[in-house]
Order: structure tokens, then sequence, then C-alpha cells
């Protein structure tokens, strides 16, 4: 892994969001913005913090104070336009706002960012593919100096991504990518870190190791499902299509019923997401975890660690999926860097208390 560069302040990411509202005419002149209060509990952040913001904002002329009133916007939105050619923009699409995983990626770029005069724009989409392609046309119109998109449908993806490269505009795809089309993307090592995970599982007695999706469709769950399968050939364990749950809406039924006839030991599921779902479901079910089943996950959410029983999973590091897609854009906006390139970093495995021996 690359190492890790010191985070920006946190203030930094009141000012990116004020100024991307008003890149964005989300916000336009004479406007009220948010309070104090409002900014702390919206950024997760401190109100010190947000006054630190504030306070420079006001000083580079973007917002003024009215005591008693609040803050309200100074600057017009063409002269923030006019800093266009500094601006990064960030599509996320298909992401749960409670999910802190999005904050060390958004973190994470802006640490990169910032030490290069370029702010960020931040776009969230709800799982809306149609929204998602609007945004990105719309932002094509803009000037901004390139483009990091975390896609809910990379395979569908590829009707904008046309468009994009016909304006010759910079992108880095981040996570997950349309297999079969060129892109320059950043994701972690999705194969080897499911593979060394079902290891750990079959190292700890497990032969009958079950694997459930989430999203099938995308790409980082396709490569996690293979590192599974060959963790499981590798160790000469047979395959057994009924341990496989490839479905959005898994069979809970199903599941506790191999669990009680001692026909699964073991579960590896292709995120965290679906991993804290099985433990709530099966638990709720009156099963044992790990004395019936043990469970592993990947991602390592900020949730996982205080899940009802704490969740082994494989630790990615979003921090550093966010750098290094920023980093990537740039060296092809500034003709660094030829080819389209798929950076792969390395994950961690994170061995809490839903995994024992047989």
């Amino acid at each position: 892994m690359s190492e890790k560069e010191p985070a920006l302040p946190k203030y930094q990411l009141v000012k990116d969001y004020v100024l991307a509202q008003i890149e964005n005419q989300e916000i336009t002149k004479d406007d009220r913005i948010p309070s104090e209060s409002e900014f702390s509990k919206m950024l997760n952040v401190s109100s010190i913090t947000v006054r630190k913001a504030l306070s420079e904002l006001v000083n580079e002329g973007v917002i003024y104070r009215i005591r008693g009133k609040g803050s309200f916007v100074a600057a017009s939105q063409t002269a923030i336009a006019e800093k266009a050619s500094n601006l990064v923009a960030f599509v996320i699409s298909g992401v749960e706002m409670y999910d802190s995983s999005y904050m060390q990626i958004m973190k994470g770029i802006q640490s990169f960012l910032g030490k290069n005069d370029c702010k960020l724009i931040i776009e969230f989409v709800e799982n809306n593919f149609e929204e998602e392609r609007e945004l990105i046309l719309r932002l094509l119109q803009s000037g901004i100096r390139g483009l990091l998109i975390y896609s809910s449908d990379p395979v569908a993806a590829k009707s904008y991504l046309n468009d994009v490269r016909k304006k010759s505009i910079p992108f880095v795809m981040l996570d997950r990518y349309p297999p079969g089309y060129p892109v320059n993307v950043v994701t972690c090592n999705n194969h080897d870190g499911a593979y060394e995970a079902v290891e750990y599982l079959i190292r700890n007695g497990h032969t009958q190791i079950g694997f459930a999706a989430y999203d099938f469709h995308l790409s980082p769950e396709v490569d996690r499902y293979n590192g599974y399968n060959n963790a499981i050939a590798d160790a000469s364990l047979p395959s057994n299509r009924k341990l496989l749950y490839l479905e959005k809406e898994l069979d809970y039924d199903a599941l506790t019923r191999q669990i009680q006839e001692g026909e699964i030991t073991a579960l590896f599921c292709a995120n965290d997401k679906r991993a804290l779902e099985v433990l709530e479901q099966l638990t709720s079910r009156g099963i044992r975890i790990p004395e019936q089943i043990s469970l592993m996950g990947f991602d390592d959410f900020e949730s996982s660690k205080f899940a009802k029983v704490a969740l082994s999973t494989v630790k990615q590091y979003f921090d550093v999926l966010g750098y290094e897609s920023a980093k990537l854009l740039f060296e092809i906006s500034e003709g660094n860097s030829y080819g389209n390139k798929k950076v792969m970093l390395p994950t961690s495995l994170v061995i809490r208390d839903t995994v024992s021996p047989v």
C-alpha cells in the first residue's frame, strides 16, 4: 500500500460543501447557509470546526454574516465557476448515507486535492441510474477538471462514459467498473482478500463454507466470489452449489435449515452489509454465532466492530482508495499516464468474534 498522506483539516469539508452548493446553484447570492449547529449534525464535525470554516469563507469573500440572522452567500455562482478548472467532481451513486465509508473516501480525495490547489464537488445520487447519467452529462458542461465516479451500475454507465470520452474529460472509476470496457479504475484486491478470508476459515477446520452475495452483478463481488472458489479448489474441497446464495433476497429459511442439519459450518459474505443482515436474521431465528456457524464479511464498515457479535471481515482502506483515485486522475489530466490503469490496493484480514474453529 502506498504511504498514507495526512488527512486535510476537517474544516475543509465544510468549506468544500458550501462551495459545491454554490457551484451547483443549490444556493445563490444572498441565500442563507446552514447554521453552525446544523453543519455539525450534517457533516459530523464540531462547532469549532464549523466556525473556523465559516470564518475563512468570510475572509475569502464567499459568504457574509449578519448578527442575529446567520451567514449568507456573497459570491455569485459565476465567480465560483471561474475557478472550474480547479474543480474535481466526485459522483457517488447508490450508497447508503449511514455508511461512513463514503466519508473516508471523500477525506482521501480531499487530502490529495488540497495539496494541488483543487476543490472537490460532491454529488450524491440515490440508487437511480437515470439520475446518475443525467448528472454526469450536466457536469460535462461545467468545465470541470475531471470526474471521479462511484457508479451504482457500471455496466449501464458505458452509455455515458462514451460521452465523457468525447469531451476529453479525464475520469477514474472507484471500486467497481464495467467488465470488458477499458477504463481507469482504483479498487481493492477483492480476489486475494476473499481468498485469504476463506483460507482462514479452512485452516480453522471448516470444509462446508457457503458464499452469500449482495449485488452479484458488480465486479467486486464477482472477484470476491472467484477468490472464494479458488480457495475452496486449492484446498481440494468439493464445490457445492447448494451452499451458494447469489440472489439479492437471501433465503434465510433454507440457510437456517442447512445450519441446523450441519450442512454448512461457515458463510463468507460478499460485503459487511450482507454479513450484518445475516447476523441479525440468524440470531433472531435462534442460531448461535459462531457456535453453530462462523461468519465472515468484507469491507470492515465502522459499524461491524459494534455488531451484536463483533464481525470478522476483510478490511479495505477507503481513505487510500480516495487518495489514489484523485492521484491517478491528476496523472491522467497532466499527461503523466498512458493507457488504462487498474490499480489494486491491498486488504487486511480482521478477526473478531464471529469465527471459531469447528
